[in-house]
């Protein structure tokens, strides 16, 4: 069985859309909904979500 690839989130808004800023630098990445750009990345789902929830609260859909 192979396993699942993990999600990877943007740590201030909870978007998917996030990739390696570039990719020599592998330990910075970019959102490319909010523009964060940052080391600290999410991998847990649950939190994304609430992150995500509260950012278009707060800010609307990016």
């Amino acid at each position: 069985m192979e396993k699942k690839k993990d999600m990877l989130y943007c740590p201030r808004c909870g978007s998917s859309n996030v990739d390696w800023i570039l990719p020599q630098i592998w330990s910075k990445w970019v959102c490319r909904d909010c523009g964060y750009i940052g080391a600290l990345i999410i991998e847990d789902g649950e939190i994304a979500a609430e992150l995500r929830k509260e950012w278009k609260e707060k800010y609307g859909t990016p």
